[in-house]
């Protein structure tokens, strides 16, 4: 009879949710059908039990979990030729416990020291006032920049009304390599001039999405979140509530 895992599995709008009860954080990845039994067979333990921040998930029988993942949507032979070449399972968003798809890129080592000691940092530290990720789209093989925007900041559409952005979105089609560094630049010069300049980076394409502009009540001043006919919406600038990631917009490839 085959040994029941250790861990919890639920399924939740496509990604498999991997926990623990005496663990503090729960490790995502991509649903996929061929894959889900032996997956959820198994026992992930964590690589350093002691912080989970800096844990990995490991199995003794399929290995890491992020590899793993990455053999069943790229190949076995693709991560093994990549690993040759000195490359690295890259977690986009440095969150070693999320293992969607969505998250995971090759990397040469070297590049990823350096995203560790610059963009990884960084990007942490600037997310109250603009929330900066990356994502890859495994369909189109495009990379996406998502900017959260946590701080009051002003757009104008093209009769030069004014606007209040919610989030920037950004399309790429060229090597991760300069999506980093596009990132760690549009931190870099909104930590030094307080502005985002989408000119200056090389997406091919870029969305902005418009706050939506709600009255509120003095007493709704101090909240985090109002609702309006049943729908919840998040306040920011108030301290109390902050958007740490906006979604990659999946399946969006650039015009021809």
């Amino acid at each position: 009879m085959p040994r029941k895992s250790k861990n919890k599995f639920d399924i939740v709008n496509n990604e498999v949710h991997i926990y623990r009860d005496e663990w503090s954080k729960i490790a995502l990845t991509t649903y996929r059908e061929d894959y889900y039994e032996e997956l959820s067979s198994k026992t992930w333990s964590l690589t350093n039990s002691n912080n989970v921040e800096k844990s990995y998930l490991k199995n003794k029988e399929l290995g890491l979990l992020h590899r793993y993942i990455m053999a069943k949507w790229y190949g076995e032979d693709v991560l093994n030729s990549m690993t040759e070449r000195g490359y690295i399972v890259e977690h986009m968003n440095n969150e070693h416990m999320d293992c969607r798809i969505s998250n995971l890129e090759f990397l040469k080592k070297s590049y990823n020291t350096a995203k560790a000691q610059a963009f990884d940092i960084d990007s942490k530290d600037m997310k109250h006032r603009i929330a900066v990720n990356m994502f890859k789209d495994f369909d189109t093989e495009c990379y996406q920049i998502t900017i959260g925007c946590n701080d009051a900041i002003v757009g104008f559409d093209n009769k030069g009304v004014k606007y209040y952005v919610a989030a920037i979105m950004l399309l790429y089609d060229c090597d991760y390599s300069i999506v980093i560094n596009d990132a760690e630049n549009i931190l870099r010069l909104y930590e030094t001039e307080g502005r985002i300049d989408v000119s200056k980076t090389h997406a091919c394409e870029c969305k902005v999405r418009k706050a939506i502009d709600i009255k509120l009540t003095e007493a709704e001043k101090d909240s985090a979140i109002v609702i309006r006919d049943g729908v919840s919406y998040l306040i920011l600038g108030t301290k109390k509530a902050h958007i740490n990631s906006v979604h990659y917009d999946k399946g969006w490839t650039p015009i021809k």
